[in-house]
């Protein structure tokens, strides 16, 4: 087992932190270990930290590139980078540094609060040109365009271009979010004899669904007006991406004070067997770009089978939100088609390397 943990984030190399906290808190179910607050919030942290460096990666470099034809912004992605880098030393490494004793007994806090608020500052220069909180005072649609035609920053540029080129609806479907679901819920739909289906291509209620910002910010006053005004578009799907990156420092404060309140200890909730019994276990992690979950089936400590549902496989399901898009792409030359999918695809953000081919419809033959 221990070794497994240890092989996730080499095996995941993005969202590797994610995946090893998931797969952390799947172990530690399957033995009747319930971590300390703090060591939650840490992880927490972790994964925020991470997911920060996720968007930011994404609004920098891709976003100029496809949207405004400017240069990425190297710059204030390497600032972030630093931060993030520089915060996750501070905490003691990463997940797994971590299993022995809870919690890193070289922390240091005072430090981390210190890259915390220059992640904040990076963001509020290279992202929203104001403070992050005060980016999430924009609650409609009026003032969000007073920001991005005012503001000199990649992401407002890019909303402006996105308007400007009429592809605020690009991508629009009837795709809904996937909604939140029970560690419970998921054990007993990964342990079925429909296991290996749904995890290759998962639906909920027969239908597939959208995970990622969207799902998480439609609730927000700014995306779901958005979303009533354009449905799950470009520029909706853009705005919940910024709303989450905007969220993430406060949240992460919120943990930091979580972990100044003590370390606490762990407790041992039951086995639920002897050595020679199965114990199971989930873990679910909301990573950038969507709901991860791990289910791990141990056996005298040893893996014995091991499920893994990531975010690629909801939002890139044969049904699912980006096909639904591509589908109703309107047909254009073949440049434009390229550059229009992979507008959509960035939009989603899978995670692993992609490229665009577009191929000549066949003939007929006579």
């Amino acid at each position: 087992m221990n070794e497994a943990l240890q092989a996730l984030p080499l095996l995941f190399s993005i969202c590797g932190v994610a995946q090893a906290s998931a797969g952390m808190a799947a172990c530690e179910e399957a033995q009747g270990i319930a971590a300390t607050g703090a060591e939650r919030a840490r992880r927490s942290l972790l994964v925020a930290a991470e997911a920060v460096r996720e968007h930011a990666g994404r609004l920098l470099l891709d976003w100029p590139r496809l949207f405004i034809d400017a240069p990425p912004g190297l710059e204030d992605l390497a600032v972030l980078h630093r931060s993030v880098v520089a915060l996750r030393c501070a905490l003691g490494g990463g997940i797994w540094q971590a299993t022995a004793g809870g919690v890193p007994p070289d922390m240091d806090l005072s430090v981390a609060s210190e890259q915390l608020s220059e992640i904040d500052a990076a963001l509020a220069h290279g992202v929203f040109a104001m403070s992050a909180d005060d980016w999430l005072q924009i609650r409609d649609r009026a003032a969000l365009r007073q920001w991005y035609r005012r503001a000199p920053t990649v992401a407002a540029r890019t909303l402006g271009a996105v308007e400007d080129c009429r592809l605020a609806e690009l991508g629009r479907s009837s795709v809904g979010v996937l909604p939140r679901i029970t560690s419970g819920t998921f054990s007993a739909v990964l342990d079925a004899d429909t296991a290996d289906r749904f995890t290759a291509r998962p639906v909920w209620d027969g239908r597939a669904c959208e995970t990622g910002p969207l799902a998480r910010q439609s609730r927000r006053s700014l995306v779901a007006e958005m979303q009533r005004l354009q449905g799950n578009g470009l520029m909706t799907r853009f705005v919940a991406r910024l709303t989450e990156l905007a969220s993430l420092p406060r949240r992460m404060g919120r943990y930091l004070q979580v972990m100044h309140g003590g370390t606490g200890r762990r407790t041992l909730r039951g086995s639920g067997g002897g050595a020679s019994a199965t114990q199971s276990g989930t873990g679910i992690v909301e990573t950038a770009r969507g709901c991860l979950v791990h289910r791990v089936n141990l056996r005298g400590g040893i893996v014995e089978r091991y499920r893994i549902v990531a975010p690629t496989e909801w939002n890139f399901h044969p049904e699912g939100a980006l096909v639904h898009a591509l589908l109703a792409l309107p047909v254009t030359g073949v440049q434009e088609l390229r550059r229009r999918v992979a507008m959509l695809v960035v939009a989603l953000d899978p995670c692993v390397e992609h490229e665009v081919i577009v191929e000549p419809a066949p003939t007929e033959e006579l």
